[in-house]
């Protein structure tokens, strides 16, 4: 089990407010504001360049109030002008906005019904986020549609696969996703492992001083059996991403 015992100072408490403060409101009046506004033209361009510059001004304080220094590895194994899959680890609201700074042009997989919650809609079909059905067995029948979508637009996808945010040391049965996307289309899996929980965990207001570490994995090897490619996603996944939290 990973632990990690820190003493609470008074200067962390103040950057956590001052940080949180800054982010949300930030977030809520930027698409309200600017994206929502920008999801009219006919072109993503503009939105996607909003996007990015709202993630620059986050990280920049993320960095300078919150005191966490950003480092990624590996970038030179991210693929270029070709889609490919992003397989994460996700443990915090930062570590999609960084993969977002890498990737400008990244998309995602999001449930039909959140289509249906007003200017949110709007934001999400402008950026090109792929909606799909509830349930394991209805996304794998999307996935030579997607899969498609990703080659011919020359797009990133991010998967999560643990399926949802986990805190530091919390190991969740990993979604096969990834590898019907590989099988599909020969698509790249680039595996990210990170330790963003160590640094803003789950459900936690404070925002603990330190290195988050972005590691970026050569691609997955092709043609392997499921069972051998979970196995190898789980190492360079769930191991490394402790790994790093040590």
């Amino acid at each position: 089990m990973i632990q990690h015992n820190r003493k609470l100072s008074l200067s962390i408490v103040i950057r956590s407010i001052v940080f949180n403060s800054f982010f949300y409101l930030y977030i809520t009046f930027g698409v309200i504001f600017w994206l929502v506004p920008l999801s009219f033209k006919k072109s993503p361009k503009p939105m996607r360049n909003a996007i990015g510059t709202m993630i620059d001004i986050i990280i920049l304080m993320y960095e300078k109030v919150a005191n966490i220094k950003i480092e990624e590895r590996g970038i030179e194994n991210i693929p270029q002008d070709k889609g490919f899959i992003y397989c994460s680890k996700h443990m915090s609201n930062m570590d999609a906005l960084i993969l977002y700074r890498r990737s400008p042009n990244l998309t995602a997989l999001a449930k039909k019904e959140l289509f249906r919650v007003p200017l949110l809609n709007l934001v999400f079909k402008k950026m090109g986020v792929i909606a799909i059905n509830r349930g394991a067995s209805e996304a794998q029948k999307q996935t030579p549609i997607i899969a498609k979508i990703l080659i011919d637009q020359k797009t990133p996808l991010i998967i999560f696969a643990e399926g949802t945010r986990t805190v530091v040391g919390e190991r969740r049965p990993l979604k096969s996703g990834a590898y019907y996307y590989q099988k599909e289309a020969d698509l790249d899996v680039i595996v990210a492992a990170h330790n963003a929980g160590v640094c803003w965990p789950k459900k936690s207001w404070i925002k603990w001083p330190g290195k988050l570490i972005m590691e970026y994995s050569k691609p997955m090897p092709k043609n392997l059996n499921k069972e051998d490619f979970m196995d190898e996603l789980g190492r360079r996944l769930l191991d490394r991403s402790e790994e790093l939290m040590l």
